[in-house]
This record gives C-alpha cells, structure tokens and sequence, in this order.
C-alpha cells in the first residue's frame, strides 16, 4: 500500500494517462471517481453511441483501456496495481477499479507509461516496411499477459475472408450510423471541442478502396484531407477473450491498450476495421473464421507508422464525474 496519499499532482498525472486512452471516434465515454487513491472508471452513457454501440460493448472496451492506462500511471509513480472488475450492484454504469497493492510494478510498464502521448490511431498510409516477426510476437505476448489473445492474419484463405467481411460490412453501413458519427467526426464545432475526431486527424481519403481503411467521413465533404494510395494488402490482427460479458469487454479493453502500446515501442501503428463486428452475423462470421481464444472484439489494421496528428482530450475537470451514475437521459439505470 501506499505509505502517504496520493498528492494532486500525482492524481492528475495518472488522470492524463487514463485519459489517453483509444476510444470509438473519441468519444471519450468515461468518467472518473476518486475513492481514497482507488481510481475508479465508469462508462458515461451519455457519451456512447445509441446506434454505433447499442450494447456499450465498445465503450466498455474504452473504459478498459483507461483502466490498463491508469495503471501506467501509478506504476511511473512506482506502485503496483490490481484491477477489479464490474459487476456492482449499486452501481450498473461502473467499469473498473484500479487500486494499489503491495506489489512492485511491472517493469515493462515504465517504458509503456512513456508510449502513451506516442500512440495514435493511424488514419494515413503505412510505410512499405513490413513488420518484423519478432515485433508481433511481443503484441500477442502482451494480449496474453492480460488475458486476451491476439489472432494476427497475414495472408490465406482466412485473411482473404476477412478482407471481404470487412468491405462486405462497409457496404452495408446504413446512413443512419453516418449521421451519428458525423456528430463525433470533423464536426462544425470541432475547434471548440475537446472530443471527437477532427478533420486534421481523419487522414486523406484512399485513391482506391482498400477495404481495411475505414473513411470515417465518407460521402462528406471535408476539406484539406487530400487523396493517398493506401498499403493494399497490410497485417490484420483480431483480439479476442474467451467470454463474451461485459467484464470480458473491459479485460479486452486493457489487452487492446497494452497490444497497441507495445507496438508502438517498436513502430508498429494501428488503425480499427471493426466494420464486420457492428453487424451481428458478420461478427458471428468473424469469430468462427478467425477464433482460437474465444470472441472477437476488435480487428486491427497494422504497419509501420508515420507520424500523424493527435486527437484532443477533454480537461481533467471534465472527466471527474458525479457521485451517482447517470441514464442516457440524466436517470439512475434500471
């Protein structure tokens, strides 16, 4: 345990690395609630996505993510952590509590802790260096180390199937769910926000469909992207954990982190083509092509990055949430 409380500074830089963490179209759907130096994570319903994510499974994800990331936070502070999970009875919104133990810290979390204002969610083309095999070995050890399993997809029958779930359900995206993430992506407001992805970081549109590149603002107009040829065939990867309850989505969000995390020590980018995993029978799909662990929760794109843009964060105070969990409509859940 810790001998002394956690001063301000040391709470707000662990705060600063939760809040880095990857979230869908950076919608940032959590809050934060300080409970001695336990740091709770809660996901904010009235930042998901009713149409995108009717079921949280990715926010939840997100909230797991920022759980892996405060974790970072208090090991470059030198403290071991431990991770408890939902359920809570009294408390249907909450994720994750991330408190102290007596143990040391990870050593490999110190080099990661300093990954994280590193880490981007890669929008643009990738070198034409291909992964070294050894770099991709440390990303499926990492998914293990927290109990996830990285299916990394290189070639084959199996990538091609792939391949063509992910163009199949970029096909089929209905515009109801463009109009939604039109509110979170390049949106007129954007330079007042400290949320969603801004037209800066969308990267330019592919000269050809790629399947794996999601344009995030297609049949929009915005300005200043410009057109690249994107890498046609690059490393897909799925994550997946043997469950699949909303406590499985938050362990897959700590694996995500830590999987993207040690990639980019070493390079590596990644940007999401979850396409397939939004539509149920695709996702049943993806899970039968590619299952070894368990469920698919998320596909990654993978390469060599180049550098890109930042997307914002939200101030510290606006992430310290209420003392009571929230409805979509300001309720108490039932």
């Amino acid at each position: 345990m810790t001998t002394a409380p956690l001063t301000p500074k040391q709470r707000d830089r662990i705060l600063r690395a939760a809040t880095s963490a990857p979230s869908k179209h950076n919608t940032q759907p959590w809050w934060f609630r300080w409970d001695g130096d336990r740091l709770e994570v809660h996901v904010d319903p009235d930042r998901t996505l009713p149409l995108g994510d009717p079921d949280t499974r990715e926010a939840h994800i997100a909230c797991g993510a920022a759980a892996f990331a405060a974790r970072l936070g208090y090991a470059s502070l030198g403290f071991g952590t431990a991770v408890d999970r939902l359920p809570d009875e009294d408390d249907p919104w909450f994720a994750a509590r991330v408190r102290v133990t007596d143990a040391a810290p990870d050593p490999r979390f110190e080099a990661l802790y300093w990954m994280l204002p590193r880490r981007r969610t890669h929008r643009a083309p990738f070198q034409e260096t291909p992964i070294p095999p050894l770099v991709l070995e440390y990303m499926r050890d990492a998914a293990r180390d927290e109990g996830t399993w990285l299916r990394v997809i290189e070639h084959g029958p199996t990538y091609e199937h792939l391949l063509g779930m992910i163009r199949q359900a970029t096909d089929l995206e209905e515009e109801h769910l463009r109009e939604e993430r039109a509110k979170w992506v390049a949106s007129p407001d954007a330079i007042h926000r400290h949320d969603g992805i801004p037209a800066r970081s969308l990267g330019p549109q592919p000269e050809t469909p790629t399947g794996t590149v999601r344009d995030l603002a297609i049949g929009r107009d915005v300005s200043g992207r410009g057109i690249a040829v994107f890498e046609a065939r690059p490393t897909i990867a799925v994550l997946e954990t043997r469950d699949d309850t909303p406590a499985a989505w938050v362990t897959a969000g700590q694996g995500l982190l830590r999987v993207l995390l040690t990639g980019t020590r070493y390079g590596v980018a990644a940007s999401f083509a979850n396409q397939p995993l939004e539509i149920t029978e695709l996702r049943d799909e993806v899970a039968s092509d590619t299952k070894h662990y368990g469920t698919a929760h998320m596909v990654l794109r993978l390469g060599m990055g180049t550098d890109v843009p930042p997307t914002p964060r939200r101030p510290l105070t606006d992430v310290l949430g209420p003392s009571a969990p929230r409805s979509r409509n300001g309720a108490f859940p039932v």
